[in-house]
């Protein structure tokens, strides 16, 4: 199935030119790289030595139960690190200059549960490319237990999604592990959206082989060395993967489903706008003076400049941004920030409240 939409990039192009010359002068005026350096490689090494570490002293068998369950707590929560901060730039080719090493780093997402191949179509492509595009977009897809858009049906309970919608963000990953990625796989085949040098049958099986790999050390080794019971053990488990998938369904919803960001439909499969504006519109920023949030989920906050520039490591992004929200004043185009993570947050809890009411209200 073929996305045939476009973008009118015949318009606002002398924007789209001074955006890029400028940001191009950025690295070439101070001899940096696009790419994450040292600073990427030294994060990746502590958020992998904290996952490692937190697993490896549980599977000790010194801990205590409870002591046990707290290191649960910061696997999830080194996961969410490890799927932020350096997969996301490994599987978006801007971790290192070399393919080889942005493969191997994008296979933490299997070392977490996860595949990096539907990821890399479900993100890179259908995300990036048709940003808050409804019924393309499969972050924004809405589903019979939660409404996102304006064009999805509407149940009676989805008044209440704002409410119950944050414990299901803690589901994602569980369902990624579980199921869901078999389900977009199959999903993508039939859409043709593999490529070209890719057959369903040989993608199966790396998503096989991936799963057992992930099974083995994350179910099957603690439930035979470890002296607890099978319901210990869901509990710690569901204590990971809910950490897990609630920082991360959190963190991206609250780039662009928000009050701030905008949900183009398209006319006649055009959408009238330049692609960097549609991504201006449909994107926001949040808290950019919190180095600590900024370090951890991987300049994910700088939305708006990740979607700009996807190819360049997001430890660039804080500097990239003063340029991006200068050009955009001089060309009179939004450039939608929060000035803080609560602010942001509660951005979300009215979309969801908007969303979960009537279409005339939404």
């Amino acid at each position: 199935m073929a996305i045939s939409i476009k973008f009118d990039n015949n318009i606002q192009k002398e924007f789209t030119a001074t955006l890029m010359s400028r940001v191009n002068k950025y690295f070439k005026e101070n001899s940096l790289s696009k790419y994450g350096g040292n600073s990427l490689i030294f994060k990746s090494l502590i958020l992998t030595f904290v996952y490692i570490g937190a697993y490896v002293l549980i599977m000790s068998g010194v801990l205590n139960i409870y002591i046990m369950w707290l290191f649960t707590a910061i696997l999830g929560v080194a996961a969410a690190g490890i799927g932020m901060a350096f997969m996301h730039d490994a599987n978006h080719g801007s971790f290192s200059k070399s393919k080889k090493i942005n493969q191997l780093m994008g296979l933490s997402m299997e070392m977490i549960g996860a595949s990096s191949t539907t990821w890399k179509i479900k993100h890179n492509i259908l995300h990036h490319t048709y940003t808050n595009i409804e019924n393309v977009d499969e972050d924004i897809a809405s589903r019979p237990l939660y409404r996102f858009t304006k064009g999805a049906k509407l149940y009676k309970f989805h008044r209440f999604q704002q409410f119950y919608m944050f414990f299901l963000y803690g589901l994602m990953t569980l369902v990624w592990a579980v199921i869901g990625d078999f389900t977009q796989l199959n999903r993508f085949h039939k859409q043709g959206l593999l490529g070209k040098n890719k057959t369903f049958g040989m993608e199966l099986f790396k998503l096989i082989i991936s799963k057992i790999f992930y099974y083995s050390y994350a179910i099957i080794l603690p439930l035979v060395f470890l002296d607890i019971t099978w319901w210990q053990f869901l509990i710690g488990f569901f204590t990971v993967q809910f950490i897990f998938g609630f920082i991360l369904s959190v963190t991206f919803q609250m780039a662009h489903m928000v009050e701030k960001a905008e949900f183009p439909e398209p006319q006649n499969n055009i959408i009238s706008q330049n692609w960097f504006v549609h991504q201006l519109q449909t994107t926001a920023d949040f808290a950019q003076k919190n180095k600590i949030l900024t370090w951890y989920i991987g300049g994910l906050n700088f939305q708006v400049e990740h979607h700009l520039f996807p190819r360049i490591s997001h430890i660039h992004y804080p500097a990239i941004s003063k340029i991006v929200k200068q050009t955009t004043k001089e060309f009179d185009i939004t450039y939608n920030v929060y000035d803080n993570f609560f602010q942001a947050l509660k951005s979300h809890f009215k979309m969801l409240k908007k969303m979960g009411r009537t279409p005339e209200l939404a």
